[in-house]
């Protein structure tokens, strides 16, 4: 999977330095053939996104014995597709133009399990060391049933230099390079109930009834990015005009890690497990495909419209210690349909 991303990146780089190499064609407007000038342009765009992650797929272990034989339940959390949007400016020159937007999504994935009494295990740190300083034993509490909250909150600022590249009457290339940063913090919130204690010889506590755990999984982050959006123009009428988009992206940045996993149950005891930050490099590929449709009002202003498909893979997002995996080390990915409105004036 690394080797595949450090690929996919060194590719998007080599592109878009020898496109920025060529001798660029002055743009001219698709529909009339007139020479553009300088302009604004506002856009925004409706997105309708679902998250993958892997780390997500195992939240709890339910276990169970019928006669001599067992079976073992991994839980995993699906998450809802949820609404989201962009929004951004630009300002465009005949050969250049520069864009700046703001990407903001939230989604929420819940999951919950109901067993056989001490059927139910937790996968996470913070349950195996209450009571259990030493981290005695193999697995923490077992439970009869169980409930989690996983939510995922992303902010991302972009910001693009690109140049235009007409490779002919119907294709044009627009690589660039820019700045990508922004924040992408996920909180877990899990609900443990009526604990079978009897099972863990060591834990000399009284009983209680219900425990639960929160941690967290917060990322910022800032660094390059480099793409190159391709548009292909497929029928033109009057002062109308349909095309074909795609756009391949990726971007290296610095990143910053924290995280927090506390335990509480219902007679007070509580574990603070303590996760050192961490500081390194984070990586990611954006990929879009899609259609769209333009209307101009005059040589000075536009109206475009754009639906696709768009994909946000996020290398090594997911970070913090797990019980039964040690460090993740997992990628998040976003996807979903992109709705954008531009207005170029």
């Amino acid at each position: 999977m690394k080797i595949t991303m450090r690929c996919s990146l060194l590719f998007l780089l080599s592109l878009c330095a020898c496109l920025f190499s060529l001798e660029p064609m002055t743009s001219r407007n698709e529909l009339n053939g007139s020479v553009d000038s300088k302009n604004f342009d506002v856009f925004a765009s409706f997105i309708f996104w679902t998250a993958k992650e892997a780390g997500a797929d195992c939240w709890a272990e339910v276990i169970t014995t019928h006669g001599s034989a067992s079976s073992n339940i991994l839980k995993s959390i699906p998450f809802n597709w949820d609404p989201g949007f962009k929004v951004g400016i630009g300002y465009k020159q005949p050969e250049w133009d520069i864009q700046t937007y703001y990407t903001w999504f939230y989604t929420l994935g819940k999951d919950s399990v109901s067993s056989l009494p001490g059927s139910v295990l937790s996968t996470f740190l913070g349950n195996f060391y209450i009571d259990n300083e030493q981290g005695s034993g193999i697995n923490g509490p077992p439970y009869q049933k169980a409930s989690i909250d996983w939510s995922i909150r992303f902010h991302m600022f972009d910001c693009e230099l690109a140049r235009l590249f007409l490779i002919s009457e119907s294709l044009t290339l627009r690589p660039f390079f820019g700045a990508k940063g922004g924040w992408i913090h996920q909180a877990i919130h899990t609900k443990w109930y009526n604990p079978d204690l009897s099972a863990i010889q060591f834990l000399g506590s009284p009983d209680y009834s219900v425990g639960t755990e929160k941690l967290n999984n917060n990322f910022w982050g800032i660094g390059p990015q480099f793409g190159v959006h391709t548009k292909w123009l497929l029928l033109t009428k009057q002062k109308q005009s349909f095309y074909l988009l795609s756009d391949l992206s990726g971007a290296i940045m610095w990143g910053h890690w924290s995280f927090g996993d506390i335990f509480e149950n219902s007679i007070q005891q509580k574990t603070v497990i303590d996760f050192a930050p961490l500081n390194y490099g984070a990586s990611m590929i954006r990929s879009f495909l899609g259609c769209g449709w333009e209307t101009c009002f005059s040589n000075q202003s536009s109206l475009s419209l754009k639906l696709g498909y768009e994909t946000q893979f996020w290398l090594n997002q997911l970070q913090f210690y797990s019980f039964v995996a040690g460090r993740f080390a997992n990628a998040l990915t976003l996807q979903g349909g992109t709705f954008a409105l531009l207005f170029d004036y």
